[in-house]
């Protein structure tokens, strides 16, 4: 019995350790983002092809994804990933750079911490 229990601390401890990870290098990111929005302005939608708008819609995505994900990691997690492919697809590919691979990192650690503790319970 004790293993059992020291076994499940160390994987609460485990997912903690992720959970916080994903966190801080998400709201890193979204900082950025943020960043760059204020330093260059938001751009007129009105005067911007379509690509533009729906890559822009998909940051928008991702960066409200990481924000949810610190009270819902699943939905969080899920709005990521569904807006890096939504980027991806406007934008016929991702180079992977200080934005992009994060977001595919925390994406990835939310869905993943979501699953298992859904798991559990």
């Amino acid at each position: 019995m004790q293993a059992r229990t020291t076994d499940m601390k160390t994987s609460q401890l485990l997912f903690a350790i992720l959970r916080w990870t994903a966190r801080v290098i998400g709201g890193l990111v979204v900082l950025l983002i943020v960043g760059f929005a204020i330093g260059e302005g938001m751009p007129n939608p009105i005067h911007q092809p379509a690509v533009v708008n729906i890559s822009f819609l998909a940051l928008t995505i991702m960066s409200a994804g990481q924000v949810i994900a610190w009270w819902k990691e699943g939905l969080g997690g899920l709005l990521v990933l569904a807006g890096l492919a939504g980027f991806a697809m406007a934008n016929h590919g991702i180079r992977m750079n200080a934005v992009f691979a994060p977001m595919i990192l925390t994406g990835a650690i939310y869905v993943f911490c979501w699953w298992f503790a859904r798991e559990k319970s």
